[in-house]
Order: C-alpha cells, then sequence, then structure tokens
C-alpha cells in the first residue's frame, strides 16, 4: 500500500507538472508564425498594396490589400495560425483572378509584425481590417468575409458584429476548446484555454449567407466540428464536404470553384 501510494503521488505530480507546462505554453503551441517581412512584389504579386494598421496600443500591423475590379466585392481574409500573409499569395491570385478585391490580415507577431499573437489581438485587428475596407470606400454589401482554420474563429466573431455580404469558413471548429478536447483529452490545461475562439457562442447572432467548406479526412480539426457550426447557424447556410480532403489540403480539391459560385450567387 505504501508503494501505490508513492507511486500515485508521483504520478500526480507528474500530470500535474505537465499540465502546468502546457498551460504556460499554450499560445507558443497554438500559434506558429513566419516571422520574416515579405513584400508582395517578392512573390509576383506587384498589383497588391501593403497597408499598416495601427492597434490602440501603437502597434503597427502590416497586411496586403489588392483593389477590386468595378462592380466586384471584397474578400477579407483571415488566415490560420501558421506561415503569414505571404503564404496565402494564391489566394490572392484565385481570387483576383475573377475580378475580387483581397485584404489578408497581418496578425500581430506575425510576418515581421510588432505585438504577440492572441485572440483579443486578433479580434482587435480584424475590425481594424474592417474598418479600413469601410473608411476605403468599400461598402458593407460588397464585403465577404472568409476564415479558414483558426482564422474562422476569427471571422466568425467579426461577422457577428458587423454587416458584410456573406461569410465563408473553411475548415472552421466550433471552438479551441473542443480541439484541444479533441487532441488532449486526459489534460487539464486543455480546458483553461486563453484564446477559446468560442465560435459556438457567436454564429446564431450572424444574419448573412454562410457557406462552410470541411475535410471529410480532416484530423485536426475533425468535420463534426464544422457541422456543429452549421447546426448552430441560421438560414441561408450551406456545409460542403470534400471526400477525401483533409486539413491543409483542401486547396487541391475544387473548393476554389466552391467559393467563386457562393460569392457569385450573393
Amino acid at each position: 500500500m505504501k508503494g501505490f501510494k508513492v507511486f500515485l503521488i508521483s504520478f500526480l505530480t507528474v500530470y500535474f507538472a505537465f499540465n502546468a507546462f502546457v498551460y504556460a505554453k499554450q499560445r507558443d503551441m497554438m500559434y506558429i508564425p513566419s516571422l520574416e517581412r515579405v513584400a508582395p512584389a517578392d512573390v509576383g504579386l506587384d498589383a497588391v498594396e501593403e497597408v499598416a494598421l495601427t492597434t490602440a496600443s501603437g502597434v503597427e500591423l502590416v497586411s496586403w490589400f489588392a483593389q477590386p475590379q468595378a462592380g466586384r466585392p471584397t474578400v477579407l481574409f483571415f488566415h490560420g495560425n501558421a506561415g503569414a500573409v505571404n503564404h496565402r499569395a494564391h489566394r490572392f491570385r484565385e481570387l483576383m483572378g475573377h475580378g475580387y478585391g483581397v485584404f489578408v490580415l497581418g496578425y500581430p507577431g506575425y510576418g515581421g509584425n510588432a505585438g504577440e499573437p492572441s485572440e483579443p489581438g486578433l479580434h482587435e485587428a480584424a475590425q481594424l481590417a474592417y474598418d479600413y475596407l469601410r473608411e476605403s470606400g468599400i461598402d458593407f454589401g460588397d464585403i465577404v468575409i472568409y476564415g479558414e482554420s483558426i482564422g474562422s474563429g476569427v471571422a466568425v466573431q467579426l461577422a457577428a458584429r458587423v454587416d458584410a455580404k456573406g461569410l465563408v469558413l473553411e475548415a472552421p471548429m466550433s471552438s479551441a476548446v473542443a480541439v484541444a478536447r479533441e487532441h488532449y483529452p486526459l489534460l487539464v490545461a486543455a480546458f483553461f484555454l486563453r484564446d477559446s475562439y468560442r465560435s459556438e457562442d457567436y454564429i446564431e447572432r450572424i444574419d448573412m449567407p454562410l457557406l462552410v467548406i470541411h475535410g471529410k479526412m480532416d484530423a485536426i480539426i475533425p468535420l463534426r466540428l464544422g457541422q456543429e457550426l452549421v447546426d448552430r447557424a441560421t438560414e441561408p447556410k450551406k456545409l460542403v464536404v470534400i471526400e477525401g480532403a483533409g486539413h491543409n489540403n483542401l486547396s487541391d480539391y475544387s473548393t476554389r470553384r466552391i467559393v467563386r459560385e457562393f460569392i457569385e450567387s450573393l
């Protein structure tokens, strides 16, 4: 019995110490930024300009913006947790090819930007980006909000606060807590996330057409978490499940056509 008590105490000590470590390092695990600043021209996007947004705390965030052609909408894009704006150059090419304007937000701590990534910081930056488009003369009825992966959490909360033409979510999550439970079911730290991105609490407030695209084989954010969002959302809404697709290879399938058809239908 004494040996068992020693074992149990040792196990619990290690278990809670590991939970404390994960809790302390959770943002390092959640955000995987590319730190290098790259200019649009460096990736062949000469028609794209850099836009500097300044937060309330004075942090300058450099984002990329391509003007829309006359009468065409603008896509306000929030990317996933890895890389930076320059890693979404293919998004510009796809969308600009149809005359759409494209604004991809540069997150704090990403792509040479100052600051550290956090949920409050990303939400503040998202509002700044939306306000910039409106102040640039783009009507809210010409803005399509688009979020991929963790960016879906940014997109949903913005769409719950503002008016826009439509909302596109690619591989979205109901919440970061749900994703943490999926991958770390035995860790107490998974239930105490600083950045929880609870889209499930905001999706019902959205009053615009919704398109959700999710890979059936997504092992990072399982399809059922995206399905939960769709179930909670109000009409009009559409879920497109891509057979055989995972989390990071949706662009290898027909998502470009699906998104274009959705935007054109608006």
